[in-house]
């Protein structure tokens, strides 16, 4: 079985994706492979705080459990989803096809449950 590192690190042969982090729901991070020109700490947090308040504002709104998280800027996007011991984002190009990212991201998200069942 592979390791929780080759699994984030995988996510970055698709096209379109330049990093990928797997962030504790406390906001340390647990693997990560960024090839971008920021720090893994900063990034984590940030995937922390926003993946946390949307959570919350999942529930209180009655949308039920959070699936994914997509954020859109002028330089690219960033993709998060829930992967049981925290949260795993995705940074990519502004032209990634959103469809084949959020398919990796869900099958990724499933193999790290697998991988680190019981450790949460």
């Amino acid at each position: 079985m592979s390791s929780v590192k080759e699994v984030v690190e995988r996510l970055a042969q698709v096209k379109g994706v330049m990093g990928s982090i797997l962030v504790a729901k406390d906001g340390l991070v647990v693997a990560s492979n960024l090839s971008v020109q920021v720090n893994d700490e900063i990034v984590a947090a940030m995937i922390s705080a926003v993946g946390g308040t949307a959570v919350k504002a999942s529930e209180m709104m009655g949308e039920g459990k959070l699936k994914n998280i997509v954020l859109e800027g002028e330089k690219g996007k960033v993709f998060l989803t829930d992967s049981g011991i925290g949260y795993l984002g995705v940074l990519t190009t502004p032209d990634a096809n959103m469809g084949l990212i959020r398919i990796e991201l869900m099958e990724t998200s499933g193999t790290l449950k697998k991988i680190t069942a019981g450790a949460v």
